[in-house]
This record gives C-alpha cells, structure tokens and sequence, in this order.
C-alpha cells in the first residue's frame, strides 16, 4: 500500500502584518504560527476525523520565552517584509533533514492511502499572534460546522467530478467561508489579537471580516498527480499557498508544502541490466552486441564476468527515496544522468543520446529498455556498491545533488542496484 507525506518545508513573509505595531507589546515585527486542520473522508463524503494542530511560535525572542526564532527584525527575530524561514534562498526547498519539533521544516501527515480508500484533506494556514483574545476558538468551531461541505467536495473527487488535476482548492469554491468579528479591527490602531493571514473586509460588518482558506485534497490520484508533476515551478510536489490581507492589514505570507510518495506499492522494473567488470558499470544486457566500454571493445558479457540478472524501477513517482532522470543510452548501452547530456561523453563518441522522446513498445523485456530509470536509495538488501561519493557511468563522473547518492558498501563485488 502506497504511503505519502506531507511537510510544510517553510514560508515567506513577502509583506508583514499591522498589528499592534505602536507598542510591539508581543515582540518587534510579526509573530507566525501555522495551523493544520486534518480531516479524514469516506468515499461517500462522511468525515471520519477532524484534527487541528498548530507549530511553535516562530518570531521574536527577546525577553518572550518558549519561542522559535525568525526574522531579521532584530538580533533575536522578529519577522519582517522579506523574510523567510528557514532563513534560505529558497524556502519551499528543504535542504536537509526534517525538524522534530513542530517548526519549518516539519512534517504535518505521513500514512498510506489506499486505491478507493479514504482520502486526507489539509487546511494549512498562518497566523498573526498577539496576546489577546482572537479568533482561533472561532475557526475550531467553524471547522468542524463545514464538514458537510469539504466532505461533499471528497466525495465528488472520489466520483471524478470535481478533476484529479486540481487539488487544491479554496473554501469560496465549497460555497462558504470563515466570517467573523474583530471589534476594532480596522480602527487607526488595529485589533491585538490571533488572527489568520489573509482576512479582508466584509462590506456587510463595519467590524467584521471573512477569509477563505485553502486545502489540499489527498486520495492515491490527487497524491500521485502532485509528486508527478511541477504545478507552480518549485519543483514536483511542492505547492505555494499564498495568503492575502487586504490591504489596510497588509499581511502577504507564503506557505510552502510538499507531498512526497515515500514508497510502497509494486514500482514497474526493466530487467537484465548487467555489471561489467571493466568498467564497473551496468549497461543493459539485450544491447551487448552493439555496446561500448570506456575500458574498449564491448561491455564484458554476463557469462564472463559473472553478472546477475538487475531489475530497475522505470517511470516511477517521484519519491524522497529515489533519484530520477536517469536514462538508457542506445549507443554504449550505458546508464548516464539525463540533466546532464549536453556536457556527457560516451565511449561511442560524442554525447549519449537520450531517446526519451522515442515510444518504447517493450519495458520488461526485450532488446530495448526503459527510457526513464529511477535509482533507488536504499532497497533493503540491496545497495549500489561503490568506492565513491559519486556515482560511475561510462565516460563520465557524475556527482548527484546533495541528499542523493544511495546507500553504499567499500567491499565491491558484483553490483546490486535497485532489485526489486
């Protein structure tokens, strides 16, 4: 069974809030807490379970205990225009591990989701914090009040109604969302008080408000959909919700999340990949006649240099626990790293090719294989050996990105990558 994960891996504060900035009585700038609501629908769009969880405080830590710090306001924090935690170039990127405490970047859901099962819907959403009465108590209760609705928009996904293609949507398109009274609001001073990024005027309260907020709809399809595909050019599975105040609060916040396939279910293999101990690499067994090998002549057959039978994994999801993109070449019969072809050579001369764009009518067998490989990481039992912080292929040192390389051992034999 396929199991997923979603993180909040940071934000960006691209304009702080107004609130309370006279006295600064909670900390300079603004203070940020996230808050993910977690509700678990049937097929027929009854809600199991609805949860709600908030991260640490993240702000100012001057003289204001049991708080993360963030921001540039000040040498303790303190969150302003500009700003972004973790305090990288690109926040919606994790560049390392995950934090164990509940701050960017974090996990929020890990569980498996079933093909015709009961499907995850989000609700991610960043706060203002002031010590003061506010809204949240409100947002609780309106939670759990609109379970028909997010329920009704479940079930319609489930029945292909609503597209798998769009699964992230706004509580506007349910036909509801969150109003609500902040005496004082949009008085000179403001309102201290908890309050969601993203509030704007409602025309019909002198002192009220309404806010729409976002959720991400998670079933096998949606899921799979958003770790295939780069929806906003951050890279597969990674989505931006962005969070609007009007303009007299002047809030602008980004939320970045990314849904992650973390494995199981069976991935789709290509057999007969061959270890050639001239050259230490795999090239693929059904191509030997016409191979090339950096070490010359051909690859050594299998039946020379006692190679077993590998299988890769092929147009699989993205995953944290595989490298993709890399690809089968039809003149050396050679793996190499498809990102990096313009600059490659192959021991046939020139570049490899990449024949990524040609149909392959036979994957499992035969004498051509997949176009897309993916590298797996670790596969208990079975690692790709090497020497090396870098991967070998033939005519070419590859180093991965950072995070990338799979597991390796310092006793070489006969390879062993990716069996399945």
């Amino acid at each position: 069974m396929p199991e997923y994960r979603a993180t909040i891996n940071g934000f960006w504060c691209r304009n702080e809030t107004w609130d309370d900035t006279v006295f600064n009585a909670d900390g300079y700038g603004s203070e940020f807490l996230l808050d993910v609501n977690t509700k678990t629908a049937r097929p027929d769009g009854s809600i199991r379970l609805n949860l709600d969880g908030e991260s640490e405080l993240m702000g100012d830590t001057r003289n204001l205990p049991n708080r993360i710090q963030a921001g540039s306001g000040t040498p303790q924090g303190g969150i302003v225009t500009g700003d972004k935690f973790p305090p990288v170039a690109k926040p919606w990127q994790r560049n390392g591990g995950l934090d164990a405490g509940r701050y960017p970047p974090y996990t929020i859901w890990t569980g498996d989701l079933q093909p015709g099962g009961e499907m995850v819907i989000l609700t991610v959403t960043c706060w203002e914090y002031d010590p003061s009465p506010g809204f949240l108590n409100g947002w609780l209760d309106w939670q759990v009040k609109t379970d028909k609705e997010y329920g009704q928009r479940a079930k319609e996904i489930f029945g292909g109604i609503w597209p798998v293609s769009k699964p992230i949507f706004d509580a506007v398109s349910l036909g509801i969302q969150t109003a609500g009274t902040l005496v004082g609001l949009w008085s000179p001073l403001g309102s201290p008080g908890l309050r969601p990024i993203g509030m704007q005027r409602n025309p019909a309260d002198p002192d009220g408000f309404l806010f729409n907020p976002r959720s991400i709809a998670l079933n096998t399809e949606t899921a799979d959909y958003l770790v295939a595909n780069d929806v906003q050019g951050l890279g597969p599975g990674i989505v931006e919700l962005l969070y609007r105040d009007d303009p007299y609060l002047r809030g602008v916040v980004s939320v970045f999340v990314q849904i992650e396939r973390l494995g199981g279910g069976e991935l789709p293999a290509q057999s007969d990949w061959r270890w050639c101990d001239e050259c230490q690499g795999l090239y693929f067994g059904g191509g030997w006649a016409t191979s090339r090998c950096p070490a010359g002549d051909t690859h050594r057959p299998a039946a020379e240099s006692h190679s077993g039978d590998y299988s890769l994994p092929m147009d699989a999801p993205a995953a944290a626990d595989r490298q993709s993109d890399w690809r089968w070449c039809d003149r050396c019969q050679g793996m190499f790293f498809g990102p990096g072809v313009v600059n490659s050579r192959c021991p046939a001369g020139g570049a490899h090719t990449d024949p990524g764009l040609q149909p392959v009518p036979q994957r499992r067998a035969g004498s051509r294989p997949a176009v897309r490989l993916a590298l797996v990481r670790q596969v208990p039992g079975h690692v790709l050996r090497s020497g090396s912080p870098e991967f070998t292929v033939p005519g070419r040192r590859h180093t991965p990105p950072a995070g990338a390389e799979p597991q390796r051992r310092l006793q070489p034999s006969a390879p062993a990558c990716c069996l399945t």
